[in-house]
Formats: C-alpha cells, sequence, structure tokens
C-alpha cells in the first residue's frame, strides 16, 4: 500500500485539530485552594480576604466571558452573613437563585434565615 506525500498535510492538520481542549462551562478561580485553606488552616485567611478572593473570582469570570460555578455566589453570600453584612449577603443569594434556578429551595431558606436575623 503506498501512501501519496499529498495526503500528509491534510492527515496532519487533522491530527493537531483532533487535539483541541474543551472550553470550560464555569470559571473555578482561587475558589477550590480558598475553601481547603479555610478548613484545613482555620484562621489563617480572614473572613474578608476570603471574600475579596472570591469577588475577584467573579471579576474574573466576567472578564473571561464564563459563568462563576453553582455555589460561589451562595458561598458568598455566606461569608457576608458571617460578617453581618446582610445586604450583601441578600445580593449573592439572590444572585445564586438567579443564575442557578434550581437552588432556589435552598436559597429561599437561606434569605428567609437572614430576614429572622435580621429582625434580632
Amino acid at each position: 500500500m503506498k501512501i501519496s506525500w499529498r495526503l500528509l498535510p491534510g492527515l496532519l492538520l487533522a491530527l493537531v485539530t483532533g487535539c483541541q481542549t474543551a472550553r470550560p462551562v464555569y470559571y473555578w478561580g482561587n475558589y477550590e485552594p480558598t475553601i481547603y485553606q479555610s478548613y484545613a488552616k482555620p484562621g489563617k485567611n480572614s473572613v474578608d480576604e476570603q471574600i475579596l478572593k472570591l469577588q475577584e473570582d467573579v471579576t474574573k469570570a466576567a472578564a473571561a466571558g464564563l459563568s462563576v460555578h453553582p455555589g460561589l455566589h451562595a458561598h458568598l453570600g455566606y461569608l457576608h452573613a458571617t460578617n453581618g453584612h446582610n445586604d450583601s449577603a441578600r445580593k449573592e443569594f439572590e444572585a445564586e437563585k438567579n443564575l442557578f434556578p434550581e437552588s432556589a429551595a435552598f436559597m429561599d431558606r437561606m434569605l428567609k434565615q437572614l430576614e429572622t436575623t435580621s429582625a434580632k
């Protein structure tokens, strides 16, 4: 069987284009290392530092044209609530609910809990 040398560039092109990786659906940024460090070394990163890192991830995701992953806004809302910033927490819980409708039941409970703690 004789292979024509004229087919070689086409075969190489097909081989190289088959190696293209898929574009990620979500931007993860510093989320995993930040969460890991908060559990593995409690107290090393303050809640304010974690908030800044996660907000930076939201900004970078928007700049890259990617969505943030499910749970990021919920976690950010939890951190804001921990710091007593209930308005910011409410905003993040609503963002999570709007981006990921499947989280609506949980976010509604978090919003309700936020209202009861604000009333006290």
